[in-house]
C-alpha cells in the first residue's frame, strides 16, 4: 500500500515524566501534531530559576497494517525554541533500546565520561565525607620516550578527576570498589603543605596506601577522566548569512547540554615555572654559573582539533636528557591534564585525549634549544667558549682501591665563581671543578685516589663577552584556561633594585612602567626597558570559571558528561536538513479560496490557534498542488479555532564534511538559496523502517543463554512456505525463544519481556501485544511440522517498524518573558 503522511507517527512510551520509571516500550498513544506539551512537560518558574534538564523517549514509527517499508526514516529538530534559555537535542546511542527507562537513559548519557589515565596510586586513605587530601600526593609517575619521570601535577579549578578504589579478587566489605567523580575547587600544583579541595565529598571510606586487599596495596587511586564517543548529538541552529554554496555560516555548532553558571576566580601572586636569573659576568670571571632555561613556542588552539605538531629545528637532542631524568621538551598551555607529548626527531606532537580545547587557547611547548646549549661527555676535550650550566653535571668516580668501588657524583651547592663542588650522595665533597675548562681538582680522603667520568650541559659564550645580570625579555603561558585579559597585572624587580609594573587591556596589550608586551591566545610576551630578575616576576589574573549546578537538581551528573556538557550538535560525515518556512494568515476561510505557497515546497500545512493541523488524507479542508504551490480551501474550517496559519517550507538534505565553531562545510553546494535565519538541523538516520523477522534457528536444548545457540533440533520450522507474519503497527524489537514442553506444546519467552504466552503446534500462534491489542507476530500451524521433543527450542528476532529516540531539553537559569514556546520534531522518509 502507498505510504501517506498519516502513516508516519511518533508514539509515546509507557510513561512520560521525570521519574525513574519513565520511558519503556512503545505504546499506541500517538503524539498529536501541533499540540503543546505532548512529550515534555511545561517549563515551571522553578525550572527557570534553578535550571533543568528533561529527558524523554519517543518512537518514530511507520504505522501501517502491513510490511510496507519507509526508506531511510529520519528525525530532526526542524524548529528551535524561541526562548534563548531553552535548547533541544536528540541523543543518538546504539545502546538505547525499547526497554530502557529513565535510569538506563541517564546511564547512557553519563557513560560519555569514564575513569581514565592514572595520575598516581597509593593515595592516602580518605574518610566518608572527606573533600580534601594533602597536596604532596599530587605527584604523577609517567613515561616520556620510554623513561619514567616524576612530576608535580597541576589540577585546575573546575577540572574533573576520579578517586577510585581498585583491587583484584572478591569484594572487600570494609572498602567496596567504586569510582567517585569530583571537581577541583581551586587550582593547585603538587608540593609541600596545603590541601587539594574537591566536591562532592567521598561517599565511602577508602583504604590507606599501606592496607593490603587481596594481595594488593595502594588500592586508592587518583585518575584523570577519558571521554567516550558512543553518543552523537543532533541539534538545530540558524544561518547567519544567506547560503547558496557548500559553506554555511551558522550561529553555533555546539550546545550546552547541561545548565551552567559562570563566575570569576582571582589568581594572585603567580610566579614563572622553571625560570632562573641570569647573573651575567665575563667568561673566565663570571660571578656564578648560568641556569638551564627553556625556550617557549605556542600555537592557537583550533576548534575540534586534538593533534598539534611543532617543528623545532633547534631542538637539542641527546640521550643525556633521558639518562639523567631531565625533559628537553615539556608541554605548557591550556588543559595540561589532557595533553600528551611525543618527540620524533625534530618534530614534537601534542595530542589531547578526553577533552579538545576550544578555539583561541594557547598550545605551548617549552624546550631546550641547541642554539644556546650542548652536551659534554668526558674524556672528550672540553670545548672552548663554553661554561657549565648550574646543577647539570652528573658522573661517577672509581677508586683505585677496589675495596671502595664506585660512587656517583653531581654538582653540589658549594660554588665560588667558576668553581663548583662535586659531591657524593652522602654530601661528601670529593672534588672541585672549573666550569669553564672542565678541569677537576681532587679532594681525596681515606679511600685514596680515584678516576672519574662525568657528563654535563654547557652553554655557549663569546670570549671576553661581558654579560650584564638579568633579562630584557620573557615569554610564558598563562595557567588560566579562560583568562580575563584586562585583569592581568605584573610586578618585577630590576637588577638595580627598582620595581617595574604593568597591566593589560581587554585586547591583551600590556603596558606600564618600563614594560610592554602582548597576550595572544594565552601566550604572554614581555619586553623590559631595564634588566630584571625573572624570579621576582609576579602576576595576577582573573579567569572565567564555569560551574555546574549539583546533579540532584536535574538527575544528571555534570562531571560525567563529555566536555563539561558542551556537546557538538553537528558531526562531520553526518547529514543535515536545511529548511526555511514562510507563513501567511488564512482569513475567513471559505471553499474555493486560493492562496499561493512556494512552488515545489517540501511541506505545506494549515494549523489553527491550538496548533492542530487541518490536513486530512481526503483533503477535506484544503488541497495543495506541489508543482504550482496553489492551496485551495475546501471548507470553512468548522470545529477549528481561528486564527489560521498557512505555512510552506522549502528544504533539502545535505552531507556535512567538516564542522567548525560557526560554520558547516557541505560535500556539494545547496540546490537553492536560503535566507538569513533559515534553520539548519542535524539529522538522526533511523534506517529503513519495516517490521520483519530475523533468521529462524532451532536447537536441541535451551540453557537460558541468549548469547549462544545450541546444536540443531530434530524438528525443523518451515518458514519458507509459512513465514512468520508481522505488521508494522504492532511488531516490537525483541529476541524470542519458543521452548517445547512436550512434542506439541511450548511456551514463548522474550529476552526483555519474559514469558508472554503458551501455544501448541496444532493451532496458529498469535500472542497479543497488550500495548497495541494486536499480535506481536503470527506463526501458522503449518510451519511447525512434526518431530519436536520436550526441551528443544526455536529462536528468532522480531524487528519493529520504529526506533526509540531520546530527546533532551535544557533550561538555563535566568528570567524569560516568553510564556508560550515550542520546538518541532520532524519525521520524514521515502517510499520504496
Amino acid at each position: 500500500m502507498a505510504i501517506s503522511r498519516a502513516d508516519l507517527k511518533v508514539f509515546k512510551p509507557e510513561q512520560l515524566g521525570s521519574s525513574d520509571d519513565a520511558g519503556g516500550q512503545r505504546t499506541k498513544l500517538a503524539v498529536e501534531s501541533g499540540k503543546l506539551n505532548e512529550l515534555f512537560r511545561a517549563i515551571s518558574d522553578i525550572d527557570h530559576a534553578q535550571s533543568a534538564v528533561d529527558i524523554v523517549k519517543c518512537y518514530p514509527a511507520l504505522d501501517t497494517p502491513d510490511t510496507s517499508i519507509l526508506l531511510d526514516g529520519h528525525v530532526f529538530i526542524s524548529q528551535k525554541p524561541t526562548d534563548d534559555l531553552v535548547s533541544l537535542l536528540i541523543a543518538e546511542a546504539a545502546t538505547l533500546d525499547d526497554a530502557d527507562r529513565m535510569t538506563d537513559m541517564v546511564e547512557i548519557l553519563e557513560s560519555s565520561v569514564r575513569a581514565g589515565q592514572l595520575i598516581r596510586n597509593r593515595l592516602i586513605g580518605l574518610l566518608a565525607g572527606q573533600d580534601t587530601f594533602p597536596r604532596p600526593y599530587l605527584q604523577s609517575v609517567y613515561q616520556f620516550n620510554g623513561v619514567d619521570f616524576y612530576e608535580n601535577i597541576t589540577l585546575v579549578q573546575g577540572q574533573t578527576i576520579v578517586i577510585s578504589v581498585e583491587y583484584p579478587g572478591a569484594e572487600n566489605a570494609l572498602y567496596p570498589r567504586f569510582e567517585h567523580f569530583c571537581q577541583i575547587q581551586k587550582t593547585v600544583t603538587g608540593g609541600t603543605g596545603g590541601l587539594v579541595q574537591f566536591k562532592p565529598a567521598i561517599p565511602f571510606d577508602t583504604p590507606n596506601y599501606d592496607i593490603t586487599i587481596n594481595g594488593e596495596s595502594g588500592c586508592t587511586k587518583l585518575r584523570y577522566t577519558s571521554s567516550n564517543d558512543g553518543i552523537k548529538y543532533h541539534g538545530v541552529t540558524q544561518l547567519t548569512a544567506a547560503a547558496t554554496t557548500e559553506v554555511l555560516a551558522v550561529e553555533s555548532t555546539q550546545v550546552e547540554l547541561l545548565p551552567k553558571v559562570k563566575t570569576i576566580s582571582v589568581s594572585a601572586g603567580n610566579a614563572l615555572d622553571g625560570v632562573s636569573d641570569s647573573q651575567g659576568g665575563t667568561v673566565g670571571g663570571i660571578s656564578s654559573l648560568p641556569s638551564m632555561y627553556y625556550k617557549t613556542v605556542s600555537l592557537p588552539s583550533v576548534a575540534g582539533q586534538s593533534t598539534y605538531i611543532f617543528e623545532l629545528p633547534d631542538l637539542l637532542i641527546s640521550n643525556w636528557f633521558n639518562d639523567n631524568g631531565i625533559q628537553n621538551v615539556k608541554y605548557t598551555g591550556a588543559w595540561p591534564q589532557n595533553a600528551s607529548v611525543t618527540v620524533t626527531g625534530m618534530t614534537v606532537t601534542v595530542i589531547f585525549t578526553g577533552y579538545t580545547p576550544p578555539v583561541g587557547y594557547s598550545i605551548g611547548i617549552n624546550y631546550i634549544s641547541d642554539d644556546k646549549y650542548d652536551i659534554y661527555y668526558t674524556p672528550a676535550s672540553f670545548p672552548a667558549n663554553r661554561v657549565m650550566v648550574d646543577n647539570r653535571l652528573y658522573g661517577e668516580v672509581t677508586f683505585l682501591n677496589p675495596t671502595y668501588g664506585k660512587s656517583a657524583i653531581k654538582m653540589g651547592q658549594g660554588k665560588s665563581g667558576v668553581n663548583a663542588s662535586l659531591v657524593e650522595p652522602n654530601g661528601n665533597i670529593i672534588a672541585q671543578i672549573d666550569a669553564t675548562t672542565g678541569v677537576l681538582t681532587k679532594n681525596p680522603d681515606f679511600r685514596g685516589d680515584f678516576t672519574y667520568t662525568y657528563n654535563c650541559m654547557l652553554v655557549e659564550t663569546v670570549p671576553g663577552e661581558v654579560t650584564p645580570p638579568g633579562d630584557l625579555t620573557v615569554e610564558f603561558i598563562l595557567k588560566s584556561n579562560e583568562p580575563i585579559l584586562d585583569t592581568f597585572y605584573l610586578t618585577v624587580s630590576t637588577t638595580s633594585d627598582t620595581v617595574l609594573s604593568a597591566s593589560a587591556d581587554s585586547n591583551g596589550v600590556v603596558s606600564g612602567s618600563g614594560v610592554s608586551g602582548t597576550i595572544n591566545n594565552g601566550a604572554v610576551s614581555l619586553t623590559f626597558t631595564q634588566r630584571v630578575y625573572l624570579s621576582t616576576l609576579r602576576y595576577d589574573i582573573s579567569e572565567t570559571v564555569t560551574l555546574s549546578p549539583p546533579p540532584e537538581l536535574y538527575g544528571l551528573n555534570p562531571l560525567r558528561i563529555k566536555n563539561g556538557g558542551v556537546v557538538n550538535a553537528f558531526t562531520a560525515w553526518n547529514t543535515i536538513s536545511v529548511q526555511q518556512t514562510e507563513i501567511q494568515v488564512v482569513s475567513s476561510p471559505a471553499p474555493a479560496q486560493t492562496y499561493n505557497a512556494r512552488a515545489n515546497a517540501r511541506f505545506v500545512d494549515i494549523t489553527d490557534a491550538e496548533g492542530k493541523s487541518l490536513w486530512t488524507l481526503a483533503n477535506a479542508h484544503y488541497t495543495w498542488v506541489k508543482a504550482t504551490g496553489v492551496v485551495t480551501i475546501n471548507s470553512d474550517f468548522t470545529g477549528f479555532t481561528a486564527p489560521f496559519i498557512l505555512t510552506d517550507t522549502i528544504g533539502e538534505i545535505a552531507l556535512v564534511t567538516d564542522v567548525q565553531e560557526q560554520a558547516l562545510i557541505l560535500a556539494s553546494p545547496l540546490s537553492q538559496s536560503y535566507p538569513i535565519g533559515a534553520n539548519v538541523s542535524s539529522v538522526q538516520n533511523l534506517g529503513d523502517l519495516q517490521a520483519r523477522i530475523g533468521t529462524v534457528r532451532d536447537m536441541t536444548a535451551w540453557a537460558n543463554n541468549w548469547d549462544l545457540d545450541g546444536s540443531p533440533a530434530t524438528g525443523n520450522m518451515n518458514t519458507v512456505d509459512f513465514p512468520i507474519e508481522v505488521r508494522n503497527d504492532t511488531a516490537v524489537n525483541e529476541d524470542w525463544v519458543l521452548i517445547f514442553t512436550s512434542a506439541t506444546a511450548f511456551r514463548c519467552v522474550g529476552r526483555r519481556l519474559g514469558q508472554i504466552a503458551t501455544g501448541d503446534t496444532l493451532n496458529d500462534f498469535a500472542p497479543v501485544n497488550p500495548l497495541t491489542l494486536q499480535p506481536y507476530f503470527i506463526i501458522r500451524s503449518g510451519a511447525f511440522g512434526g518431530g519436536w521433543q520436550a526441551g528443544e527450542a526455536i529462536r528468532f528476532m522480531s524487528y519493529a517498524a520504529s526506533k526509540p529516540v531520546m530527546l533532551l531539553r535544557t533550561v538555563q537559569s535566568g528570567h524569560s518573558q516568553i510564556t508560550t514556546d515550542r520546538a518541532v520534531l520532524a519525521f520524514r522518509g521515502n517510499e520504496s
